[in-house]
């Protein structure tokens, strides 16, 4: 069997790329996170009756392998009284640092809180906008709740049935643009060869 010129070439680039960058399976990130409602300045939202209340808990310090899963943290509504629906509404703005493999951030996920909240039942929830996809470094965050099929909704359970509603991500790692760039030599030098050897 014969090898061509732009068969090896391209092994040649692909071999070079992944000499010279990061393993990316294993990518060892660390991260904490932090979350603040408008109203109070705080983690804690309370209604003007102070008979509902949701606190978001972040996450303090977590380490990871990406490409993986993670929790952005969890929502507890436990802190709830009203036996009655109570109508929720705020601003709440999610925060994302990162302290490896290299220090940064932070990143914000920016959501409204709607809806009723009660002892036995939520129609409560948070919805985040803008880019739910953000990057720090080489490390990509993907805010991939979705409640009830719509991309950056996290719906808020009542304390009957448990009270704690976590918000779900993931971590990756971004391919470094130089190794990008050493595959694509390899690619048009194949094409070239293939196309030589076409009679």
């Amino acid at each position: 069997m014969r090898i061509g010129f732009g068969f090896m070439a391209l092994a040649a680039a692909a071999a070079l790329a992944l000499s010279t960058t990061p393993t990316r399976a294993g990518t060892v990130v660390t991260y904490t996170t932090a979350g603040t409602f408008s109203s109070s300045g705080t983690n804690t939202f309370t209604s003007a009756g102070g008979d509902v209340t949701i606190t978001f808990n972040g996450i303090t310090t977590q380490t990871v392998n990406a490409p993986s899963t993670f929790s952005y943290g969890t929502f507890d509504t436990g802190g709830t009284t009203a036996t009655s629906p109570v109508a929720v509404s705020d601003t709440f703005t999610l925060q994302l640092f990162q302290t490896a493999p290299t220090p940064g951030g932070p990143i914000q996920y920016v959501g409204s809180l709607t809806g009723t909240l009660s002892v036995d039942s939520s129609t409560a929830f948070i919805q985040f906008s803008g880019p739910l996809s953000q990057t720090l470094g080489l490390i990509n965050y993907t805010l991939t709740e979705a409640d009830d099929g719509t991309p950056g909704r996290a719906n808020l359970v009542s304390p009957s049935v448990g009270g704690v509603s976590s918000v779900e991500g993931v971590i990756a790692v971004v391919p470094e643009p130089a190794s990008l760039a050493l595959l694509g030599i390899g690619l048009p030098v194949l094409l070239c060869g293939l196309r030589l050897r076409k009679p």
